[in-house]
């Protein structure tokens, strides 16, 4: 019975899913302990990775790795995958693009909007009986007229400018590729050649691009000064597009008027994260993407091409490889 590794650790209602998903004839293992020594001895026997989490797919656990027919990611992202080792072994790397994007785009406005209107800081001073109701209205501000820069325009970044169409927002975006004239017109949107050149024109920044090597600390000390005194940052995208101790001094100074990160630096945030001293900071733990609906779905995908692989079915994985 092939056996499929889940290279992280799932416990509760999470790993009902995981179990329900698994197809009749395949075997599915979580880790005992989300570490690397426990991935080690996992992977040994294992015909399948079922990759999520931080947990490094590298040169050790490749050689361990004897019986490894394909490597499936529960989302999109590569970054914990050894790229170069896995092409010299001519293993396939499958993917769940646009899976839960509709999830990303959902959570990304609800940080935009928790963080104008302030939502945190008003729901605790009711909980303490503090009604201050003019004095509270007033320090909260709408997202009708605001401009929204949109940092990256795929399946997520698509989805968030079509969610804000009503909101009266003006979007522009930047990205490597230039969307068609169709879809600038269908979904209002304003092309920006570069960051940079977004940055000053935005009152609201978010962030729907890869990690890559060349934009690691793309919003830094130089960058965040470029934007408008009193703006807002939201990351639902990849924590290291932003240097957390700059975006810390850019919101303690007042510069930018707050931020929600759903994506940090280090995950998990470890004790003296600075960001969490803030108030006006909107913290959440990486879980955009995992409403009931897209968890379910991403593990139905995933577990899905996995079966399709060991069936041959392979034409139905098209457009779904990475590697």
């Amino acid at each position: 019975m092939p056996k499929i590794l889940h290279t992280a650790r799932y416990t509760g209602l999470p790993l009902e899913i995981l179990q329900r998903a698994c197809p009749e004839g395949f075997v599915v293992k979580t880790l005992d302990e989300a570490s690397y020594e426990q991935l080690v001895k996992e992977c040994v026997d294992a015909d399948y990775f079922l990759v999520s989490g931080r947990l490094p797919i590298d040169q050790t656990v490749l050689n361990k790795s004897q019986h490894l027919k394909m490597i499936q990611r529960t989302g999109v992202g590569a970054e914990m995958l050894d790229t170069e080792e896995i092409k010299k072994r001519g293993i396939p790397v499958y993917v769940n693009a646009g899976v839960n994007a509709r999830s990303v785009a959902e959570h990304t406005l609800t940080l935009m909007l928790a963080t104008l209107k302030r939502l945190p800081q008003i729901n605790m001073q009711v909980h303490h009986n503090t009604w201050k109701k003019q004095q509270t209205g007033v320090t909260t501000h709408e997202l009708y007229g605001k401009t929204v820069g949109l940092v990256g325009m795929g399946h997520i970044g698509r989805l968030v400018a079509s969610i804000l169409q009503p909101f009266g927002a003006k979007v522009i975006y930047t990205d490597v590729v230039k969307q068609s004239d169709e879809i600038e017109k269908s979904l209002s949107l304003t092309f920006c050649e570069s960051f940079q050149k977004l940055l000053p024109q935005v009152d609201v920044l978010s962030f729907h691009c890869p990690l890559t090597k060349a934009n690691i600390d793309m919003l830094n000390q130089r960058t965040l000064a470029l934007m408008k005194k009193g703006s807002i940052v939201v990351n639902t995208a990849r924590g290291k597009l932003i240097n957390p101790d700059d975006l810390y001094e850019a919101v303690k100074s007042g510069h930018i008027l707050a931020a929600a990160l759903d994506t940090h630096y280090e995950e998990p945030i470890k004790e003296g994260y600075k960001l969490a001293e803030l108030e006006n900071v909107i913290l959440t733990p990486h879980i955009g993407g995992l409403s009931f609906e897209a968890f379910e779905s991403m593990m139905n995908g995933a577990m899905g091409n996995i079966a399709a692989f060991e069936q041959g079915r392979l034409s139905e994985l098209e457009g779904k490889r990475l590697l």
